[in-house]
């Protein structure tokens, strides 16, 4: 990460977190978030849902998503959100949040979650608990974007306990994900957690490429109309005190 783009990270996070929403068609921050739910059935394993992992095919060359590996956060037919999990930062998460006493002393680092609203942060947490505050994705995986969640979470330690931060994230408006899948820009395939946090973001991409390629041809992918629930997730994690 070259050094402007990390200082333009630093002033990002030291500014109020905000709310990301889907108004008036389209992306904007808003305070607070607030989704509809509209629960149905879950779709097969190729096809895009909360949930899942979509992978950049080789073709995509907008710099922003070339070679990503992106979890869907929220998924329906007003929208999606994901967050980018194969592009770590240079940046601490005690530099961007230097309020934070508990951060001090520490060394985890920020992701790239995705281009939208690089001011607002989130935290994926693997949990065999539900965290305060904190919405389910998949399994023992949940999104938060409060700061108390972040302040328990640092409190706990073990290997079924993990979190990664995230600045932005990627977003889309209605139909618009389903119009790059059927495209070809991506391939699908389901999260697992040893995969978001154990696997070296420098050959995650490959790695599920290949895979999820296989899978997606002997399956058949291809998009459907939203079935899954955007759920009520809160974002924005502000500097603390």
């Amino acid at each position: 990460m070259t050094a402007p783009l990390v200082c333009a990270l630093l002033g990002a996070l030291s500014a109020p977190m905000l709310f990301p929403d889907y108004v008036d068609g389209r992306w904007r921050p808003a305070d607070p978030m607030e989704f509809a739910a509209r629960r149905s059935f879950a779709p097969p394993p190729t096809r895009p849902a909360k949930g899942r992992l979509l992978v950049a095919q080789r073709s995509v060359n907008d710099p922003r998503f070339a070679e990503t590996v992106i979890l869907l956060v929220a998924y329906s037919d007003q929208g999606a959100m994901g967050l980018i999990i194969n592009r770590p930062t240079d940046v601490r998460l005690a530099s961007a949040l230097p309020k934070m006493k508990e951060l001090r002393g520490r060394s985890d680092h920020v992701f790239v979650g995705g281009p939208v609203s690089p001011n607002a942060m989130l935290l994926l947490i693997r949990s065999d608990k539900a965290p305060d505050g904190a919405q389910p994705v998949f399994d023992d995986v949940y999104v938060s974007g409060k700061l108390e969640t972040l302040r328990k979470t640092l409190g706990k330690s073990g290997k079924t306990h993990r979190w990664r931060a995230y600045a932005g994230y990627a977003g889309w408006g209605p139909g618009q994900l389903d119009r790059e899948i059927s495209r070809g820009d991506w391939v699908i395939g389901r999260a697992d957690a040893s995969t978001i946090f154990d696997v070296p973001s420098g050959e995650m991409w490959q790695k599920l490429l290949d895979r999820f390629s296989v899978e997606w041809a002997r399956k058949g992918g291809d998009p459907v109309v939203a079935g899954v629930a955007i759920e009520n997730i809160e974002l924005g994690i502000g500097n603390a005190e």
